[in-house]
């Protein structure tokens, strides 16, 4: 076995093992509510489901439950466009953008108190680590594109 397959497999152990720590909220927010009211939060101005559903990759059906869900709750409304009378708009309730607030400063906090434990030299570590890993992330992703 290479050393990548080896990396690969304590990657995914690793995942697995914390599927119930601090972070797994991420992994069950991924497809639902919390993704679309932080999406809706960070783009600060109405949004389409269609761009949602593209931004997200979610199907269009999945975002046509998981708005339905949110507009139940109050956190978010939809309406018609004044200059297309065809198309939607999905805008944050101040509900909504209260709670995309609370999720993020959660999650910050989250973050803050890990990389605290890890200490400053090995949280540098990991932030050059992740740069380069994303990085190369793109440069795949950039070769598969132009393979196609």
């Amino acid at each position: 076995m290479t050393f990548a397959e080896e990396a690969e497999q304590e990657l995914v152990r690793l995942m697995l093992q914390n599927r119930n720590g601090a972070f797994s909220k991420i992994e069950k927010s991924n497809k639902g509510e919390n993704i679309v009211i932080k999406f809706l939060a960070r783009a600060g101005e109405p949004t389409s489901p269609k761009c949602l559903a593209e931004s997200l990759n979610l199907s269009s059906a999945r975002i046509a439950v998981v708005l339905g869900g949110l507009e139940k709750k109050g956190l978010i409304v939809r309406d018609m466009d004044p200059d297309d009378r065809r198309r939607i708009n999905v805008t944050l309730t101040e509900s909504g953008a209260k709670m995309a607030h609370a999720e993020k400063k959660e999650m910050r906090d989250k973050i803050i108190q890990i990389f605290e434990m890890m200490g400053e030299k090995d949280t540098k570590k990991f932030i050059e680590m992740t740069a380069k890993f994303v990085g190369c992330s793109q440069k795949l992703a950039l070769k598969e594109e132009g393979d196609q």
